[in-house]
């Protein structure tokens, strides 16, 4: 399907996008930062995921999810398709600013198929809704967990056709 979103125009896989989502969101983070935007981002920004739905995109299913903060956070979805014409700016939507990159652009690691490309939110403030309190909670990136999860997630994504240098 073609979605025209001010100025940008998309060419969008709605069905394997979703597929691909839904799969994400089997395997997403537990860690209490990821788990605090589960719980807030639908109250904080009600809009935001009817707007990535036109994607195909499940808002608690970030390819990446950067907390800043335990208040600021940044999303970046994979979407099934191509961006076929840019906009001069952001696309805007409940108050977030949404930058659209290729997957050539950007810097995720991602397991969707080709070809895609990224949504990224800007900054998103999000109440802390967790009981256990923000600063007794340790970054996810620190964690043995994290980062073997991460090596599973890039080796899986490899390409299998080159040698590794």
């Amino acid at each position: 399907m073609i979605l025209e979103l001010n100025g940008w125009r998309f060419q969008v896989d709605q069905d394997r996008t979703m597929a691909y989502s839904a799969q994400e969101l089997e395997d997403r983070c537990s860690c209490d930062y990821c788990r605090n935007f589960y719980g807030a981002v639908d109250g904080a920004y009600p809009g935001l995921r009817p707007f990535l739905a036109r994607f195909g995109v499940e808002i608690c299913a970030p390819d990446e999810l950067m907390p800043y903060t335990g208040e600021l956070y940044g999303a970046a979805y994979a979407v099934c398709g191509q961006i076929l014409q840019k906009g001069a700016g952001p696309i805007v939507a409940d108050g977030v600013q949404i930058w659209p990159q290729t997957l050539e652009e950007s810097n995720i690691n991602t397991a969707c198929p080709s070809p895609c490309f990224v949504v990224y939110t800007a900054l998103l403030e999000l109440p802390w809704v967790l009981e256990t309190p923000q600063e007794d909670v340790v970054s996810p990136a620190n964690t043995p967990y994290f980062l073997k999860r991460m090596w599973q997630k890039l080796l899986k994504n490899a390409p299998k056709d080159r040698p590794c240098s």
